[in-house]
């Protein structure tokens, strides 16, 4: 390859990019629920293993572990129905308070900006026909939905046929770099669902806490926006501001911009809870990708497979990472990908005591 001129090598390269690209898109219905079920299996994989060291027999803790997941989750998803269900209810007064509430800001605009209230309504038309562009959206991940039913047939066999996929990497890889290999999938095996599973504890935590909040605050329906904030939060960095801008939008239509601000005020307090307390001591650093990563990331994926592809990019480029890692040759990118190397230009509380002296003597040494 390295005979060929530098050009021709960049443009096959840039061409294997976009085959891998048009690929993923042609076979999303295939690959979807597959690599959900890899990360599902990832999750219930220590569950399973603590069952099996009870002499339950696979089969029975594999149903076991996946059955109560979906019971689980079937649980929030009622939950989410039957608190829907009390906004629907009231929809007829909802349409009317927030079509007062705009009419008072079109005024407010037209009075601050100038503009008049006939060119604000051409925008506000201009603006929702984006709306086509997000039921596109919602009509995409349907059809992932749709075959939600292959997750559980898929999570139970990649359980139960888990050894026979170590032994399968074992007979692909030649015998000097099966200690790699092994080394590899023992990492991922410990990283990737102590990750997970933190993501799902740090969501759950903040599903009281916004429900809390917004409670407190005054925003009608706390505890259906709270949850509704929370789950947003599975995708990292972008999930919170995603989840309290839905719901921003929301409490400005219903209740007004008095309450609208108390939202953003909660959204600062949370972010922080959520950034230095929670994320830090639940998920902890397993992944340990850096931020600029992880949002190209996230929006890449979000364009190739929607919104399961925004939740499952972040562990499979911590798998990617373990293997980099690993592997002499790709150690460099592994190095990108990773946190290393800025440790002394983040913002931690120990960088700050040190920056405004506040550590001990001992404590510097």
């Amino acid at each position: 390859m390295e005979k060929y001129p530098l050009l021709l090598r960049a443009t096959i390269r840039l061409a294997f990019a976009f085959l891998i690209v048009a690929a993923l898109l042609l076979t999303r219905k295939l690959l979807v629920p597959l690599c959900l079920s890899v990360m599902l299996a990832y999750l219930l994989y220590p569950y399973a293993q603590w069952l099996e060291k009870k002499k339950v027999p696979r089969i029975a803790t594999n149903l076991i572990v996946i059955l109560s997941f979906f019971a689980i989750l079937s649980g929030i998803v009622y939950t989410l129905i039957a608190l829907f269900s009390g906004f629907v209810d009231n929809i007829a007064e909802i349409k009317e308070q927030v079509e007062t509430n705009l009419d008072a800001f079109k005024q407010i605009l037209a009075g601050f900006t100038g503009f008049s209230e006939s060119s604000i309504n051409g925008w506000i038309d201009s603006a929702s026909q984006t709306g086509e562009y997000v039921k596109q959206a919602f009509t995409a991940t349907t059809n992932t939905i749709l075959s939600i039913a292959l997750l559980p047939v898929y999570t139970f066999l990649l359980l139960f046929y888990r050894d026979k996929f170590r032994s399968f990497i074992s007979m692909l890889i030649d015998n000097s770099e099966e200690g790699v290999a092994q080394k590899i999938l023992d990492q991922a095996e410990e990283v990737v669902p102590k990750y997970l599973k933190g993501l799902v504890i740090v969501c759950f935590t903040l599903m009281g806490l916004n429900s809390l909040g917004f409670y407190l605050i005054g925003v009608e329906y706390p505890l259906l926006f709270g949850i509704i904030a929370a789950l947003f939060n599975l995708i990292p960095y972008l999930g919170t501001v995603l989840g309290y801008g839905a719901v921003l939008v929301f409490v400005l239509g219903i209740q007004g911009p008095t309450v609208a601000f108390a939202v953003i005020a909660q959204f600062f307090v949370v972010q922080f809870i959520e950034n230095n307390i929670l994320t830090p001591n639940i998920t902890g650093s397993y992944v340990q990708i850096n931020p600029l990563v992880i949002i190209f990331s996230l929006i890449a994926a979000g364009m190739v497979w929607g919104l399961p592809g925004m939740l499952i990019i972040i562990p499979y480029l911590g798998l990617f990472k373990i293997v980099c890692e690993n592997i002499e040759s790709m150690e460099p990118i592994g190095y990108l990908l990773g946190t290393r190397g800025t440790e002394r230009h983040s913002i931690t509380i120990e960088s700050l005591q040190r920056r405004f002296g506040w550590l001990d003597e001992d404590e510097k040494n």
